[in-house]
């Protein structure tokens, strides 16, 4: 698409951002990227990072950094209120300004001090992240489960803050279907700009970038695969929801039947040396190989190398890692979480099943490993539907259309 005629100027607000990928993070920089090409004025207001050197921008987008408190939980509050400041000493300038909870959250009275519409999407909710996290998944040895225990233990504190959002945002945007529902179900949210105002809008993915043609032969050889081999790569952070012992499971029953395939973890993280032990007492150190987090070239080659992307985690936003998979032409086997089902058309680019089903889940991928033809079939159906459903270009036509509706509302005072 071409620029826009009547270009905006748009503030995104947003403890992430390159360097530092993520799900938020990643989804906020194509997104603005986009925006950019199309001519629009973006303003990133985000967290100081210290010894990073941040990549090239649109000369559309400008940075602000703001410091924030460095501790588990705490730092998405200090972070919104450093925000907002910011966003006041600039003199409100903005058209809307975007806000991406729940890693940045408001307090009340800010919906008053930042005078223009206010848009915010819910990465997630601390709610929905705790519900699935248990204890006993949590590694005590390693000092960067602290984040995992705060979830666990602290972030009902910060509840309020995420019904601040929806509530009293000019609209809230929703990753999933799933979280759509789970956040209209919310006891005692109700959006002060009307029924309509709290919406699902997924993340997109870049199709440009996670594309088919950064195969690289023989890319897993480097990590312990071998050239014939099966290669099946699963990718999430080392810790908590994650579940990456659950895909370790799963592997067993896809090993003791194809020799031949290798299952390569992605990520890095507190469960670590855990989930690496486990695999050795599971007789499949030689089947399990572990990448480490990647550079992000060496990421999306990963994706686009391997036969099949898989994972097991319980409870996602979304699950951008889904879409990057399908995008690089790869198809997936993914549990019912987050935007799984949305984003997975089951039996035709790749399977969802039942989260804890590590039966079907190890049958559906050793289905398609088994059949070169069907995973050729399923790489281009994928690949297709990112390209027409969920590509960024297509995602924020959306989200303009839902800027320029509540650029006309009269701003309330909560």
């Amino acid at each position: 698409m071409g620029k826009k005629k009547d270009g905006l100027h748009i503030c995104m607000v947003s403890s992430e951002f390159p360097p530092k990928w993520g799900g938020v993070g990643n989804g906020v920089h194509f997104q603005s990227n986009v925006f950019a090409k199309w001519g629009y004025k973006i303003d990133i207001i985000t967290r100081k990072m210290k010894g990073v050197t941040r990549p090239k921008q649109h000369k559309n987008i400008t940075i602000h950094e703001v410091d924030w408190l460095y501790a588990p939980m705490f730092f998405t509050t200090s972070f919104g209120r450093n925000s907002v400041k910011k966003i006041v000493e600039l003199g409100n300038p903005y058209d809307v300004v975007h806000v991406h909870s729940n890693m940045a959250l408001l307090y009340k009275k800010h919906y008053n001090q930042i005078t223009s519409p206010i848009v915010s999407t819910m990465h997630g909710t601390w709610v929905g992240e705790r519900s699935m996290l248990r204890l006993q998944d949590i590694s005590f040895n390693d000092i960067k489960s602290i984040n995992d225990l705060a979830i666990k233990y602290v972030s009902p504190i910060f509840d309020k803050y995420e019904d601040y959002a929806l509530s009293y945002s000019n609209a809230a945007t929703c990753d999933s279907i799933q979280e759509h529902n789970a956040n209209l179900a919310r006891p005692g949210v109700k959006n002060i700009y009307g029924k309509d105002r709290i919406v699902r809008i997924p993340e997109g993915v870049d199709v440009d970038q996670f594309h088919p043609r950064n195969f690289q032969d023989g890319f897993f050889e480097s990590y312990g695969a071998k050239k014939n081999d099966n290669t099946v790569v699963s990718v999430a952070r080392l810790a908590g929801r994650k579940r990456v012992d659950l895909m370790i499971n799963a592997w067993k029953y896809v090993a003791k039947k194809n020799k031949h395939a290798k299952l390569m973890v992605v990520g890095e993280g507190p469960q670590e040396a855990k989930l690496k032990a486990m695999a050795r007492d599971l007789h499949l150190e030689k089947s399990v190989l572990f990448t480490d987090k990647l550079p992000f070239k060496e990421l999306m080659a990963a994706y686009a190398s391997a036969d099949i992307f898989s994972w097991h985690s319980v409870w996602e936003g979304q699950g951008l890692v889904i879409s990057e998979s399908l995008a690089s032409g790869t198809p997936c086997v993914s549990p019912r979480v987050g935007g799984a089902p949305e984003m997975i058309s089951h039996g035709n680019d790749g399977y969802v099943h039942e989260v804890f089903d590590l039966k079907n889940q190890a049958k559906y991928i050793l289905k398609l490993l088994a059949d070169d033809d069907m995973r050729a079939e399923f790489s281009k159906t994928g690949r297709k539907r990112m390209v027409k459903d969920w590509s960024w270009q297509v995602i924020v036509e959306r989200y303009d259309k839902l800027y320029r509706k509540v650029m006309k509302d009269e701003k309330k005072v909560v």
